[in-house]
């Protein structure tokens, strides 16, 4: 459906049963154009997991670590129903709402660099941050600004779109447990704007009134001028802080900053002194990594990249992360940053584009067209990971005059979800259940699709690196720097 569409049907919804049915009409929408098969939600799908009291059914949470040091805590949808189900919410909702001219998080045709270009070239950039943000807002806010324009929704739709949103949460202070916004829930970001319309609003005309930019991305705000009205107990500070604390926020001091000309001003990772940047350690770490890579090998590379990437995020999504796909995403970002044109970004990405293409050729060619991103021992593998692997056998099946074999296949639980590997033909069944002799690997076939694969040890040779030369390195990247 058109979003006019949703839009008029979701202005007309009356009780959760017409929600169900819009519900309803998205997804069969959806398995048609996928060439899917359409199962409907059920209205007691619904009822269960409008109630945050569900706790276990709904939500799993883990931890990602922040630029700034510590941890986030994610709270994401544990099954796949409940996940679709706030995924046509979060289309509903999007059909009636268009952020503030003000957010530039979260929104269509937004990003971290049109959020810096607003504040390109001033004297004084502003940043501070909201604390705790998605756990101050509460189910009951919710409910009572889905009640309002432009969605208008009677109370009992109202209920059930507020309660599929939230959770129960618990903080130590807390003497009773809330309900609150999730952070990593489909429909919690839309949910942050619509409900610090208000709050963009007000900041915007106090910007106004001292002659400031202002942006909002998430839960990170900006002002900036050419002129210091940012005088600790002056009168901007004090009316802005009584309007953040009137909207129920509150401003986390330790990340508050007032950055002036001539220092690395930066606005949400972009760096906005002159021109739109990126810090210099962006850089540098894309050109080491490709200068390694070139004079020492893609095993060296690997083994430098990887130990840095897993410390910055504090975790590993779905086991080995691919070094050219993070390369590749890094250089993008460099791109959308500097501009397509920008010479760094255009000598950097021709000298990736060469490495992987020489690598690919390279790693296929000895390994039948696979390309083996990384390999473990299985039972190192399950030990790191928390997992057990098994593999197993499909029944025969006689379909018509014709025999369907037995198939083996394999699979494992990661990020709480299931993941299928294939099994080398080389494993007989007498070793499939001595774990020591065997290995798993990430890797890509000859269309660069990924997949797992589970072998004996001493079938694939995985190159140690070769030993690096710390002073030369160290010496050699320091020239780079001055090129």
């Amino acid at each position: 459906m058109e979003r006019e569409q949703i839009a008029q049907l979701a202005l007309n919804m009356e009780n959760r049963n017409d929600l169900l049915a819009l519900l309803n009409r998205i997804k069969q929408d959806d398995a048609v154009e996928l060439g899917m098969q359409f199962n409907p939600f059920t209205l007691k799908q619904v009822r269960y997991y409008c109630n945050p009291n569900h706790a276990f059914h709904r939500y799993r949470q883990f931890k990602i670590k922040k630029k700034s040091g510590g941890f986030r805590l994610i709270t994401a949808p544990r099954n796949k129903t409940y996940k679709m189900l706030l995924q046509y919410v979060n289309i509903i909702l999007k059909a009636l709402y268009s952020p503030s001219d003000y957010a530039m998080g979260f929104t269509e045709g937004r990003s971290v660099v049109t959020n810096a270009e607003k504040h390109l070239g001033q004297n004084y950039v502003l940043n501070l941050d909201l604390k705790d943000f998605f756990p101050s807002i509460d189910q009951a806010r919710i409910w009572k600004r889905l009640q309002l324009a432009p969605f208008n929704f009677p109370v009992e739709v109202a209920n059930v779109i507020a309660g599929l949103c939230c959770m129960k949460f618990k903080d130590q202070e807390d003497e009773q447990p809330r309900y609150v916004l999730p952070q990593g829930a489909p429909t919690s970001p839309i949910i942050t704007n619509i409900i610090c319309d208000k709050l963009d609003r007000r900041l915007a005309g106090l910007a106004k009134r001292f002659g400031l930019r202002y942006t909002r991305y998430a839960d990170d705000i900006t002002f900036s001028s050419m002129h210091n009205v940012y005088q600790p107990n002056g009168e901007f500070w004090t009316e802005l802080r009584r309007i953040i604390a009137d909207q129920r926020f509150t401003i986390n001091e330790d990340k508050t900053r007032l950055q002036k000309r001539g220092s690395c001003q930066e606005v949400t990772g972009v760096m906005v002194s002159e021109k739109l940047n990126v810090p210099q350690e962006y850089v540098r770490d894309i050109r080491n990594v490709l200068y390694i890579w070139e004079r020492y090998g893609f095993n060296a590379a690997y083994s430098r990249f990887f130990p840095k990437y897993k410390a910055e995020k504090g975790h590993v999504k779905k086991g080995t992360p691919d070094l050219v796909n993070v390369l590749d995403g890094k250089l993008m970002y460099l791109r959308m940053v500097k501009g397509e044109n920008d010479s760094v970004y255009l000598r950097l990405y021709s000298k990736f584009k060469i490495l992987a293409a020489q690598t690919r050729d390279i790693l296929t060619a000895n390994n039948g067209g696979i390309n083996y991103i990384e390999t473990t021992p299985i039972l190192e593998f399950e030990q790191k990971n928390k997992t057990e692997v098994v593999i197993k056998w499909t029944e025969e099946k006689q379909i018509g005059d014709e025999l369907k074999p037995s198939r083996r296949f394999a699979y494992f639980m990661l990020d709480g979800k299931r993941v299928n590997a294939s099994v080398h033909k080389a494993i007989t069944k007498d070793e499939e259940p001595q774990k020591e002799l065997l290995a798993i690997s990430s890797c890509r076939d000859q269309n660069d699709e990924p997949f797992w694969l589970i072998h004996k040890k001493n079938k694939i040779t995985v190159h140690p690196p070769e030993p690096v030369n710390i002073e030369l390195l160290n010496n050699e990247l320091d020239a780079l720097l001055n090129v």
